[in-house]
């Protein structure tokens, strides 16, 4: 209890600040009133629109009312209104997917595997933020016998283990089709967008992205509709063999997915530093919207009075990635630590080694990348071979 009482003291104290950061902010600065007074209106339109928020979807109030708030608050985001908000955006769906794959293949890890836990959570993070609600998920996973210290290499190595390795290599297929598919469409230009002419209705915009935000159920069926296919070939397979197919898909559905996490995290950075190195290809007001500080620098005073919903959601984006990040990675160093401990390689100063070089990573990857290359090291010492290293080097120095 003693050895967690600082990581779980750390994941309140983020548990807070993603709460101040984010809903504490949109209250302050009026963008949660103007969503609310939208909701409250006889006819609700949409921010800057004449068209009509739809209302109702599923015939279930309590649902319908979460959905309608999702819809209100990604609209300017992706309508291009606000390119603070839509880079933003664009950024934090690239670095979302790491952490996606992330929580589905800690889900299928060990003897009780499970596809639907994740789900749920990751539905939680949609619908309250991951920043505010991340630190329940982490505090819960403090449990996980691969977070715990002392664990014997081989029982920490079963407890990590996938017990059917073949469904790693869905894992990315299915997030491409559920995730980033749907965000395609949410983002194709509107009847309200500023790019012209326009692709879709608003009407079609509002039903993307509520699609978007249930992503989680659309990786789970689509995991569920692949997975039976591949299942029989890898179930009578030995333990040494599965502990084979377990790595090698690791490597390879981390690296793909470090491919395209990436390239969000570049292409952002690159767009944002050009407003510094070639300020003439952009428009005034561009350079200001686009610049370093306005699209990574999460604000610290609550700021101007916000005049539509959408001027809400560059602070709370920017706050709920900061911090949920910081929570995923805090989990992903504990899991992490353990591994280094179970192969008798954590030592004095380990702790701050390993955390510069996760801010390091998330510099030039991205943070979402970073969590996602902490666990890839964390299988590699399990699977990687670095027991029977380990052990040689310490037979050389005898």
């Amino acid at each position: 209890m003693t050895s967690l009482f600082t990581p779980r003291s750390l994941l309140c104290a983020l548990g807070l600040l993603g709460f101040w950061g984010t809903h504490g902010r949109t209250s302050a600065d009026g963008s949660t009133a103007l969503i609310t007074q939208l909701l409250d209106s006889p006819t609700p339109y949409l921010p800057g629109t004449q068209s009509v928020l739809r209302g109702t979807y599923t015939g279930i109030k309590p649902v319908d009312h979460i959905l309608n708030i999702l819809i209100l608050f990604w609209f300017e985001a992706v309508d291009g209104s606000h390119p603070t908000a839509s880079a933003i955006s664009l950024y934090f769906l690239g670095q979302l997917l790491p952490c996606i794959i992330f929580a589905y293949l800690n889900g299928l890890r060990g003897n009780k595997p499970s596809l639907l836990k994740p789900t749920l959570w990751l539905l939680l993070f949609q619908v309250g933020a991951i920043g505010p609600t991340g630190f329940i998920w982490a505090l819960a996973y403090t449990m996980s016998p691969t977070v715990q210290l002392n664990l014997p290499f081989d029982l920490l190595q079963q407890s990590s283990l996938v017990s059917s390795p073949a469904t790693i290599w869905l894992l990315l297929p299915a997030s491409i089709v559920g995730y980033l598919l749907p965000a395609v469409f949410m983002c194709l230009p509107s009847s309200s967008s500023t790019a012209q002419p326009p692709l879709v209705s608003n009407t079609f915009q509002q039903f993307a992205i509520i699609i978007w935000n249930i992503y989680p159920v659309l990786i789970l069926a689509s995991l569920y509709l692949i997975r039976p296919a591949l299942s029989s070939s890898t179930t009578t397979a030995s333990i040494n063999a599965k502990k084979t197919t377990h790595i090698k898909a690791i490597r390879i559905t981390t690296l793909l997915t470090l491919l395209l996490s990436s390239a969000f995290h570049i292409s952002i950075i690159g767009l944002s530093l050009s407003t510094v190195l070639f300020p003439s290809l952009f428009q005034p007001h561009s350079i200001n919207q686009l610049s370093p500080s306005a699209i990574f620098l999460p604000p610290l005073s609550p700021g101007p009075q916000a005049l539509t919903p959408g001027d809400g959601v560059r602070g709370f984006l920017l706050w709920d990635q900061v911090v949920g990040y910081a929570t995923v990675m805090v989990v992903v160093l504990l899991e992490l630590r353990s591994a280094l401990v179970s192969v008798q390689a954590w030592g004095w100063g380990q702790g701050w080694k390993v955390g510069g070089v996760a801010v390091g990573v998330s510099l030039v990857l991205g943070p979402g990348s970073a969590c996602l290359v902490g666990s890839w090291l964390r299988d590699e010492i399990l699977f990687g071979g670095w027991e029977v290293q380990t052990k040689g080097e310490k037979k050389e120095k005898l």
